[in-house]
């Protein structure tokens, strides 16, 4: 059973061109599944495993679990067994089980005046990274991070993924090579976001070092070290921004793109072409932002409508009163 795991794992890489993180996640996942077969179903082989056995790991990861963990885990299996069944080394037993029911959470949602405030605080830095200069670069580092996610909707992933000729401000836009699913995409960038962006690239050598190779860093976002920022060192930076600020619930960089979303819809942006921004593979993963923008809408007209939500009911009164 080691060997296909090992063999599925190169051909996620190398046949799907599938990346790390995916490869990993899903590795981990079938090698959870064939611990339990081994350890409580007793079984050594893949060609022994029935859908009773499948059900048996989702129920018991549901103990400890969310359903959105076990519907990704299910996900990670029926990849597997695809695998096995292309080779002939297993029947499929993951095709009669359903995912767990999951509940549709939407977004958090920011108003514009929270994204705003969000994008332009001051940076809270919790260490002294040593000189002025370095200082300078960081602050500004920070808020062209955040008017690009803002800006372009990106995720973290992304965003750190990206190298500096991904940038084409002349044009105003950014090449996104590492998408999910390694798909590319082409998406604008806004006006105050290219604005930060040539102020931090004019002070982002002040964080490479001064000499060796790293002075060849290619990543556009770099942190105190000159390294490539990744996604925990953006997770930190959100948190040491939030100080200053009452947002007053968690967000997430995230929460940003969110946002982006929202207020594009609110804006008058049509649906297709904010799915293309957001680089929504199915126009059914952007449609949920059509309900923040509904439930925005209905609290509009609730509190400006005269027969409407509260003012409607007092209407009714008033009417009542005069007949």
């Amino acid at each position: 059973m080691e060997r296909e795991l090992s063999d599925f794992a190169e051909f996620l890489s190398e046949g799907k061109g599938r990346s790390a993180h995916t490869v990993a996640a899903y590795s981990r996942d079938v090698g959870e599944f064939s611990r339990f077969l081994t350890g409580q179903r007793h079984i050594n082989a893949w060609e022994q495993v029935g859908v009773n056995d499948v059900r048996a790991f989702l129920a018991q990861g549901l103990k400890s679990s969310a359903k959105s963990t076990m519907a990704r885990k299910l996900a990670s299996l029926r990849a597997f067994f695809a695998f096995l069944r292309e080779r002939g080394l297993s029947p499929d037993p993951t095709q009669l089980v359903r995912p767990p029911k999951q509940e549709k959470k939407l977004p958090r949602r920011l108003s514009v005046d929270e994204a705003f405030h969000l994008v332009e605080a001051e940076r809270q830095a919790s260490r002294d990274y040593g000189s002025q200069e370095k200082r300078r670069a960081l602050e500004l580092r920070d808020r062209a991070l955040w008017e690009l996610i803002y800006s372009s909707g990106l995720r973290v992933q992304e965003a750190g993924g990206l190298d500096s000729d991904d940038l084409r401000l002349d044009l105003g836009l950014v090449h996104i090579r590492r998408g999910k699913g390694s798909k590319e995409r082409v998406v604008p960038v806004g006006s105050r976001a290219g604005e930060a962006l040539r102020a931090y690239l004019d002070w982002r050598p002040r964080l490479l070092p001064e000499e060796g190779e790293g002075r060849r860093e290619p990543a556009l976002f770099l942190n105190a070290k000159g390294k490539r920022l990744g996604p925990r060192g953006m997770q930190t930076l959100l948190a040491q921004r939030l100080g200053g600020l009452s947002v007053g619930r968690k967000i997430s960089p995230h929460s940003l793109r969110h946002a982006m979303a929202t207020h594009l819809l609110e804006g008058g942006a049509d649906l297709r072409s904010v799915q293309e921004m957001l680089g929504h593979a199915s126009l059914s993963t952007t449609q949920k932002y059509t309900h923040l923008t509904m439930d925005h809408l209905m609290r509009v007209y609730d509190k400006a409508h005269p027969r409407a939500g509260k003012n409607g009911a007092e209407t009714k009164k008033e009417e009542a009163k005069e007949e």
